[in-house]
């Protein structure tokens, strides 16, 4: 959705992430102290709305007080990017994007066709637009070519899908999140770089992520040159999956990461 919303900016539909979720949403009512709430708010998590079921619904969601003013505090929310999708849909039906009239069409027009990624299925809120943070189904070659086009820094093949300097700005360290992690733009994003011996030198690995449910994972290495993608079904009632991504990355880390050193560094026999 966060990569739905740089093409949006790439294509002039939006200003830039400090527009105000209000005035791309005039039809909502909003409550006061969410006047101010932003895109970046959103994509940081930073809306100050609890996280609750009920506010699934955009329009109850923009009425609910904040428990926090907007951009101040992060509070991971299943529910404030579906203002993002609104957002994008309510776009697309006003007839600026071309064929596309909601946001499916959007997505596959700009990003899922180009790509050439299959979505079997992307789970629909309360009006029938589709969730903005969960819900969205597809191969693991899929995510492969999500995370190639951050990779490559919003390039797919010849064309610039994304603004210049976007995936820069996504995977910023925004947000403290615990001791292993922060966040982005709807992204996680390791808080240190990993060390790696890289011949008699050392290398900082920095790293970002995108986490679905129970460990659905694509990660980027830059310095290394490297993707991660895993699909998987961490089903544990003792465990909280929250933390199955750390236990992925020092999976990366300890066995990976090496491996990917040694073979790029190794001396070339004569």
């Amino acid at each position: 959705v966060a990569t739905l919303l740089a093409i949006a900016l790439e294509q002039g539909w939006i200003d830039d992430v400090h527009q105000r979720v209000a005035d791309l949403l005039p039809e909502h009512s909003v409550h006061p102290k969410l006047a101010a709430l932003t895109l970046e708010d959103v994509l940081t998590h930073r809306s100050g709305v609890r996280n609750h079921r009920s506010l699934a619904d955009v329009d109850l969601f923009l009425k609910e007080e904040p428990e926090a003013p907007p951009g101040t505090v992060y509070a991971y929310s299943n529910f404030a990017p579906n203002l993002l999708t609104a957002i994008l849909d309510r776009i697309a039906k006003q007839g600026t994007t071309g064929a596309a009239s909601d946001v499916p069409a959007l997505a596959q027009e700009h990003l899922f066709g180009p790509l050439d990624i299959e979505v079997t299925e992307w789970r629909k809120g309360p009006h029938g637009v589709p969730e903005g943070a969960n819900g969205l189904h597809m191969t693991a070659r899929g995510l492969a070519r999500l995370g190639y086009l951050l990779q490559r820094g919003g390039r797919w093949e010849d064309k610039q899908l994304l603004p210049l300097g976007w995936v820069e700005a996504a995977t910023e360290h925004r947000v403290e999140v615990d001791r292993q992690k922060g966040y982005g733009y709807l992204i996680w994003v390791r808080r240190r770089p990993d060390v790696v011996q890289v011949a008699q030198d050392e290398q900082d690995v920095h790293g970002y992520f995108a986490y679905g449910h129970r460990g659905q994972f694509v990660a980027v290495y830059p310095e290394l040159d490297l993707l991660v993608v895993t699909t998987a079904d961490a089903t544990d009632a003792t465990r909280d999956t929250y933390f199955v991504p750390d236990l992925l990355h020092d999976f990366v880390r300890r066995f990976v990461f090496p491996a990917i050193a040694q073979s790029h560094y190794a001396p070339v026999e004569k």
